[in-house]
């Protein structure tokens, strides 16, 4: 059976690590959205680390340099001390430090470490930023610590590991003025998104003692580069409380064969936000949906979102009656052209109708719960517990789905106006069984499902909050 691929693309984002230096790359937006909204007076920065190696073993010395990062804070006051008042934390790892490796060659989110996002941040030019190291003999720190005894240090090109000795970075932190800031300081304006790069060249900032061990003595510098083209955030919200969501499931989708397919998929964070970086060019349809243990929330489409944008709140609507996610429950079928049973792999997307107002329908993907069957799904055999058809392999699947239809609204900077659910919610079934080299393992790559398995007339699929439906049998031949 040749090797296949499906199913939602729940993955963070790589980008390809060049140089040598280290990039706190922070995303710095606002704004809001919702069926009546203000734009916010706030901004939010998200910050990531990377250094890119030139001094990585076999050709430099060092196969590793860890360090253990605890906060970036930023003032708008260039004199202000590290005591005083006014600093506004961009990054908080107090409570769980991240201890990095500078000289990594791997590809992660947003460069090297994507360390966190602050939302709240007020409109204003900040003058000086700080970056706070965690000390060698604090109580506590990383767990795994790769340095063993303290929480920075260099790894050696013959394997030994030594601390990494610090100065005043752990009390006062890294401190980068603005001369070492382009344009003399970070401008973060309301409805906007920028980066800033803070360049930290580790190689140069390593210094050998006379007496064999490390000293870190940092070279640094920032500079503002232009507003932020590849990224999107926003945070999600109880549209009758205001208050924010966790564990949201925010999708973003483009259109492919006049479906919208996702591209990107992640949770939200404790306090409702979200935030994806970097991201290909091109506008996105973001659907997000909610279940939690009192409520299910409906679906909510925000369409055609450019890159760049920070969303603000999104509002979900908690569905009314119960408020357990709906299930669709369901068969897959997969024969040879004999017909002979044959083992294939499947994957089932969610799919609904989703109109703006005033605008034209576009088929989304729902993102599914968590409880739903894992995709994809391999076709067997009968059991004890699951007899096939004739001359069939086959396999059971289970949605946890909104009960209800998605509201939608074309993006607006302005505030976007969302449509109303109504009814039950209306579904399709999407199978699919296209192989990872892109040909069909079937007669047919795709199968739509838009009834249930009522005999002897299907009803349309169409699930109430909180209830169950099974959908009509997908039944693929052809199969290889």
């Amino acid at each position: 059976m040749r090797e296949r691929r499906h199913g939602f693309r729940y993955y963070a984002s790589l980008m390809s690590l060049a140089g040598g230096l280290l990039t706190l790359a922070m995303l710095i937006s606002c704004g809001g959205n919702g069926p009546q909204t203000t734009p916010s007076l706030s901004g939010t920065v998200t910050t990531s680390i990377s250094d890119p190696p030139t001094c990585q073993a076999p050709s430099g010395p060092f196969s590793n340099v860890w360090v253990t990062i605890t906060k970036v804070t930023a003032h708008i006051n260039a004199d202000a001390g590290s005591s005083d008042s006014g600093w506004v934390t961009l990054v908080d790892k107090t409570s769980s430090p991240k201890q990095i490796d500078l000289l990594s060659l791997a590809s992660t989110t947003c460069v090297l470490n994507q360390l966190g996002s602050t939302t709240g941040l007020p409109p204003g030019k900040y003058q000086q930023i700080r970056l706070y190291l965690l000390a060698n003999d604090a109580s506590g720190g990383p767990s795994p610590n790769q340095c063993g005894t303290g929480f920075n240090c260099v790894v050696l090109a013959d394997g030994s590991t030594v601390t990494l000795n610090l100065s005043s970075e752990a009390q006062t932190g890294l401190k980068i003025p603005p001369g070492q800031i382009a344009g003399g300081g970070l401008d973060i304006m309301a409805g906007q998104s920028a980066d800033l790069n803070i360049d930290f060249d580790a190689c140069s900032s390593i210094v050998r003692q006379g007496n064999g061990q490390f000293r870190l003595k940092p070279t640094l510098h920032a500079g503002e580069v232009a507003l932020n083209q590849n990224s999107l955030s926003g945070r999600v919200i109880d549209s009758a409380t205001n208050t924010p969501i966790a564990g949201a499931v925010i999708s973003l989708e483009q259109p492919s064969n006049g479906v919208d397919r996702i591209q990107r998929s992640a949770l939200s964070a404790s306090d409702g936000t979200f935030f994806f970086c970097p991201l290909p060019s091109g506008n996105y349809d973001v659907v997000v949906t909610a279940s939690t243990a009192t409520t299910t929330y409906n679906a909510t489409a925000t369409l055609q979102v450019p890159l760049g944008t920070a969303l603000g709140d999104i509002a979900l609507v908690p569905e009314t009656g119960a408020t357990i996610p709906s299930t669709i429950n369901g068969l897959v079928t997969t024969a040879t052209a004999t017909p002979a049973a044959t083992s294939a792999d499947i994957t089932l997307y969610a799919l609904q109708s989703a109109t703006p107002p005033g605008g034209s329908a576009v088929t989304v993907t729902i993102p599914l719960f968590a409880g739903s069957t894992s995709f994809p799904l391999v076709t067997a055999a009968s059991t004890a517990t699951l007899t096939c058809p004739t001359n069939t392999d086959c396999a059971n699947y289970t949605l946890l789905v909104p009960g209800s239809n998605p509201r939608a609204g074309t993006f607006s900077s302005s505030g976007t106006s969302y449509s109303a659910p109504t009814g039950n919610a209306a579904y399709s079934i999407e199978a699919d069984v296209t192989a990872s080299d892109g040909t069909a393992d079937c007669s047919s790559s795709t199968l739509t499902i838009t009834t249930d398995n009522a005999t002897p007339t299907p009803n349309p699929l169409a699930v109430a909050p909180g209830g169950t439906v099974t959908a009509a049998t997908a039944t693929f031949t052809g199969c290889q």
